[in-house]
């Protein structure tokens, strides 16, 4: 059965939350899913800020970080 995983976006000083979610069979298909999403972003906030080191929080519904993910290029 699909679970419900938030993909928060932090830099130490900043944090957008995620509010939406994604639904996944499990942890290892979220990190997956969270890995696509890094390679969309990367390029876009390396160009906004090239100094700054962002991170993706994954959560799982009950609002517990499951996995840490760096956004790189």
């Amino acid at each position: 059965m699909p679970e419900r995983f938030y993909f928060d976006i932090e830099n130490g000083k900043a944090s957008i939350r995620d509010e939406e979610g994604v639904e996944a069979d499990g942890l290892e298909e979220a990190l997956t899913e969270a890995r696509s999403v890094i390679r969309e972003m990367a390029d876009e906030l390396a160009a906004a800020d090239p100094d700054e080191a962002w991170t993706i929080v994954v959560r799982d519904a009950s609002g517990s970080s499951v996995g840490r993910l760096p956004i790189e290029k």
